[in-house]
């Protein structure tokens, strides 16, 4: 069996797939498909644009992100086979462009294999003259120790030289010395003469050192006897200067000491915190007193940030919490607040695809605007748990056929929200002067949902003109159909006959309490545990792989379509 011979770049690609295939855009139907061609689009328009400059990795890593995202995301979207001619014409023309950008990326593959080629020789090349050169280094090394063993002998050799001859023994010099001294008795002498004798023969009549400073004169430098046999041995000589007196150590104060005042000056920093740290020059206590702070010193308060210094302050960005941690404290405030009797959660006597005979099977898009507007035109504070279960089983059923049909869509496909929309209002189902404003973004983010629930709670879009009006519009019942997380549910403003306003968040999906499996029907009793309840529900929807993405990307409103925490809400008032 013969193996497949590797290419040069082989291992260089494959660190960009990896790279590639990290956070792969993932799809949600209730997006429209339009939105993710023209993101196709882009990518391919990065390709060309790396390409042009030879950046090589980068068309590599862009053309195959197109190539992936055209053939393995689009088809997922429950729009791609849809047979109306406007996404024909998408699918027809992607293909088209996926067919050329693959004939391009052999192209930049065979660019890749000749860098590698190139580098390849260029790093056999550098190995080549770096053993060149550390073969050079050890032959200068042994040179080098070579010349260190032949100096060192050397000196050994010219020390010996320098011992001169070998003296005589104690004994001869003893009888030397006496011989000298008995012919000398013979003659009589002068006072001169005697103390010439005690000059020559007494050791204690030896010149003094030498002061510091002054050179010996030709008769001093006579009476200096050769170091003796014994000190050279001891390595000593005894003719050594003595250390300079005191006297001469005092008279060279002056001249030392001596130095220009504006030299000092020289030394000032350039750094205007340094020159704080200098002592005035002018200000002397005394003319011999010549001090100063070291300007190299560190300052003697706490380092100033140099940013803060130039730029004044910095504010730092808090990083956000874990998503794990935000799990964590949405589910306590929860709990919290089901102790308290603030939220309640009742469960319905159906759901969303329990009837096979008509099938409400990914029918969300449709049931929870049905429930809206079942609630607005409702008689007293709301709509009853009776007629959302009718709209499930019986009302959500035939029109989500009649909506599937006419898009060309799979019998369980999605239908994406503005679809549902324009078939209601086309229906005189909803009417569109009851619509009040659609807003959405990151439901992690405090501020993006807070701008929902203003539009939920006051039922318009901007702040009121006159208090008459504000009253008007907070007593109205409105309703809410929230998409996040590829699922619809509906949030429904309860108004009391007291003006109590509660919230109710009705969810098509099954849930299983300790007696049934059923939809849900959770109430809030106030704004903030509605709050309280979105965090908590979505929070829940997060798989592992949703929270590894939250953890490694901030928010983006241009990468909202691929991020897991978009969300949209569609609000109507009665």
């Amino acid at each position: 069996m013969k193996t497949r011979k590797g290419r040069p770049s082989d291992e260089r690609r494959n660190n960009l797939k990896k790279l590639e295939a990290e956070n792969f855009p993932h799809l949600s139907n209730l997006t429209s498909i339009q939105r993710y061609y023209d993101t196709a689009d882009k990518i391919l328009q990065m390709f060309y644009t790396a390409l042009e400059k030879n950046e090589l990795d980068s068309a590599y890593f862009f053309g195959r992100r197109f190539g992936r995202f055209s053939t393995d995301a689009l088809p997922k979207h429950d729009y791609y086979k849809v047979n109306k001619k406007e996404y024909v014409e998408l699918r027809r023309d992607n293909e088209k462009k996926v067919k050329n950008v693959i004939e391009m990326l052999e192209h930049v593959v065979d660019m890749m294999d000749l860098e590698e080629l190139e580098k390849m020789e260029i790093k056999r090349r550098e190995e080549e003259a770096m053993r060149l050169i550390q073969k050079r280094e050890e032959e200068m090394k042994k040179e080098e120790e070579e010349r260190a063993a032949t100096q060192a002998l050397l000196d050994r050799l010219n020390m010996l030289d320098n011992l001169g001859p070998i003296p005589s023994g104690v004994k001869e010099k003893q009888e030397n010395e006496k011989k000298a001294k008995d012919d000398l008795s013979g003659f009589d002498h002068d006072d001169d003469d005697d103390e010439n004798n005690n000059l020559l023969g007494d050791e204690s009549l030896l010149p003094m050192p030498i002061p510091f400073g002054e050179l010996p004169s030709k008769t001093q430098s006579a009476r200096i006897s050769p170091p003796s046999y014994d000190a050279i041995q001891n390595q000593t000589s005894v003719g050594s200067f003595a250390p300079p007196p005191y006297e001469a150590l005092m008279q060279q104060k002056g001249s030392q000491s001596e130095f220009r005042q504006d030299s000092l000056m020289n030394l000032r920093p350039s750094s205007s915190r340094s020159i704080s740290n200098m002592i005035a020059l002018d200000d002397w206590s005394g003319s011999d007193v010549k001090t100063f702070t070291n300007p190299l010193q560190g300052p003697l308060g706490p380092l100033v940030p140099a940013s803060l210094a130039d730029h004044g302050e910095v504010t730092n960005k808090i990083p956000p919490l874990p998503f794990a941690t935000q799990k964590q404290i949405a589910k306590s405030e929860y709990m919290t607040l089901r102790g308290k009797k603030m939220i309640d959660v009742f469960h319905l006597s159906t759901y969303q695809g329990r009837s096979k005979s008509k099938d409400s099977t990914n029918g969300c898009t449709v049931i929870s605007p049905l429930v809206a507007v079942h609630h607005l035109n409702s008689d007293g504070s709301g709509i009853s748990d009776f007629k959302i279960e009718q709209i499930i089983d019986e009302i959500a059923p035939s029109i989500l056929s009649r909506v599937r049909n006419k898009l060309g869509l799979a019998p369980y496909a999605l239908i994406i929200p503005s679809d549902v929309h324009d078939y209601l209002v086309d229906e005189k189902i909803l009417k569109q002067e009851m619509f009040v404003g659609v807003c959405g973004g990151n439901v992690l983010d405090k501020d993006h949902v807070n701008e929902f629930l203003n539009l939920l709670e006051n039922g318009h879009d901007s702040n009121p003109v006159d208090d008459v009006e504000e009253k008007k519009d907070v007593s109205r019942k409105v309703a809410a159909a929230l998409f996040f997380h590829e699922h619809v549910v509906s949030i429904l403003k309860v108004v009391l006959a007291d003006g109590t306003t509660w919230y109710d968040l009705v969810d098509s999906l099954p849930s299983r309490n300790e007696e049934r499996i059923g939809a849900t029907r959770t109430r809030c009793k106030d704004r903030q545990s509605l709050e309280a309840l979105l965090r908590w529900y979505a929070c829940g929807k997060f798989s592992s792989a949703d929270a590894k993405y939250i953890d490694s990307n901030e928010w983006d409103d241009n990468m909202c379509d691929f991020d897991p925490r978009v969300f949209q809400g569609f609000v109507w008032k009665e």
